[in-house]
């Protein structure tokens, strides 16, 4: 019994030794697939990191290269803003070596404005790792001379993303600064020309507009003289008003011809700084200088110049021809008074203005047998022509005048009648008065028949007026005989 326990014992051991055989080969086989393919990948990875070394190395010389080559300047430093590489560029601007410069601290180089401002652009390039641009920075070069140079200065990180320096990038602007800085003087000086002239057309514009003011002063007071029938104080007035006249406007047309003057001056300068600005070769500074003419639109501004101008020439003249009118109105008591024959002072006047009576309208002539009267001829001789003129003016194409005289007890009546356009019923009331008129702005002054009534009103007379529009017009007057 005991030897068969022995025996199953025996036996058992065997097979336990049987089966543990086999199974260390396979544990062995396994961790050692396992190391043959962890050394594999290590390989691998090893050869990868090798070639991406060499194409690293292979970009940073090509890099370096090209930094060489750029015509701007190039640099960077380390965390303390050691210098560690410049570009040939740098040297050249700056007037030092290359080993004179390696090493040297970047603020070593800047004035002390400068340095501020580049700490803060390095901090805030570091914080939020955005290259930072700089408009502007002064740097000294190794004779003392100074630069300005527009500067973009970023954060250098290394393969873990770790910073472990700078870099930046400059453009020399020095001499296209010098170029902005001569530009903006002489827009500088363009401007004040044009605040000049914009301050000597406010100060016409003022002269004017006391013109004008004067001039509606003149309506209102002859308009009142008129309604009070004291028409004969209106020469005084007008002599007044002539001679007031007369001294701003003496200022006005000579202040006029040197400002057309001044703005031609003006206009020559900016033609010549226009071809001189040809010659530059700097598209950014030549933009510039196009987009602010646009801007300040000076072609239009030169052009609107002229016309303004031109415009206030023409008023000028206009108040000139005013303050003559004004003139022959307040001296119309210095003539003569004497006895003369109404049917002469009709024809003189008819000689005056003949020219203009033939080519628009037939003269019909109806004279009465008139005797002498006392009166100041001249004047008389005004008045008709006055009448003449108006009457051919309201004429469209061809038409009739009839001048009819006769007495009429101690009365002398001259009617003067047409086949013009006629008068709207409105305007009857007004034609007297002083500057008023119904032709186009610049062809009349509204003075004719204002002169007219006084006159008549001079010689104790009166003028009355019948119109129908489409029919024509009639003006009867009748002074005393005395």
């Amino acid at each position: 019994m005991e030897h068969m326990v022995e025996r199953r014992r025996t036996d058992r051991r065997k097979g336990d030794r049987r089966g543990r055989g086999p199974l260390r080969l396979e544990v062995f086989t396994g961790d050692f697939e396992r190391r043959r393919t962890e050394r594999r990948q290590y390989i691998r990875r090893q050869l990868e990191r090798k070639k991406i070394s060499e194409a690293r190395r292979e970009n940073e010389e090509k890099h370096r290269i090209l930094l060489e080559e750029i015509e701007d300047v190039y640099y960077e430093t380390d965390l303390d803003c050691n210098l560690i590489f410049v570009n040939n560029a740098m040297c050249k601007s700056l007037k030092y070596t290359r080993e004179e410069l390696i090493g040297q601290k970047y603020w070593q180089l800047v004035n002390d404005t400068t340095v501020k401002i580049l700490h803060d652009a390095v901090d805030r390039s570091y914080s939020s790792n955005v290259p930072v641009t700089l408009l502007d920075t002064e740097v000294i070069r190794k004779d003392g001379t100074k630069l300005i140079y527009e500067t973009s200065v970023s954060v250098i990180r290394d393969t873990e993303n770790q910073p472990i320096g700078f870099r930046g990038i400059s453009r020399d602007v020095t001499e296209r600064r010098k170029l902005e800085a001569v530009l903006k003087r002489n827009q500088e000086e363009l401007i004040r020309k044009n605040e000049e002239i914009d301050e000597s057309r406010k100060n016409i514009q003022m002269a004017l507009d006391k013109l004008e003011k004067a001039h509606e002063e003149l309506k209102a007071s002859q308009l009142k003289i008129l309604q009070q029938e004291k028409m004969a104080s209106i020469g005084q007035l007008a002599a007044g008003v002539a001679h007031e006249l007369n001294n701003p406007m003496s200022f006005i047309s000579s202040n006029l011809g040197t400002l057309n003057k001044y703005i031609s001056r003006l206009s020559d300068f900016i033609h010549v700084q226009s071809e001189a600005m040809k010659s530059i070769k700097d598209n950014t500074v030549l933009n510039k200088v196009d987009k602010k003419r646009e801007e300040l639109k000076l072609e239009h501004t030169l052009k609107d110049a002229r016309v303004l101008l031109k415009e206030s020439i023409d008023g000028s003249d206009r108040v000139k021809k005013i303050v003559h009118e004004l003139n022959s109105f307040s001296r119309m008591d210095e003539e003569e008074y004497k006895k003369a024959n109404i049917n002469e002072c009709i024809e003189s006047a008819i000689t005056i203005v003949g020219n203009e009576l033939k080519y628009k309208s037939t003269l019909e002539k109806k004279y009465g047998s008139l005797p002498l009267t006392m009166c100041y001829p001249r004047q008389m001789n005004q008045v008709f022509v006055n009448l003449l003129i108006n009457a051919v003016n309201a004429i469209p194409d061809k038409g009739v005048i009839t001048i009819r005289t006769r007495p009429e007890e101690n009365f002398i009546c001259v009617d003067i009648s047409d086949t013009g356009v006629g008068i709207p019923h409105k305007n009857l009331a007004r034609i007297f008065e002083p500057f008023f008129t119904t032709k186009e702005v610049g062809k009349g002054t509204g003075l004719g028949l204002s002169i007219t009534y006084e006159i008549i009103q001079r010689h104790k007379g009166e003028i009355t007026v019948k119109s129908e529009e489409g029919q024509g017009t009639t003006f009867a007057i009748k002074i005393p005989v005395v």
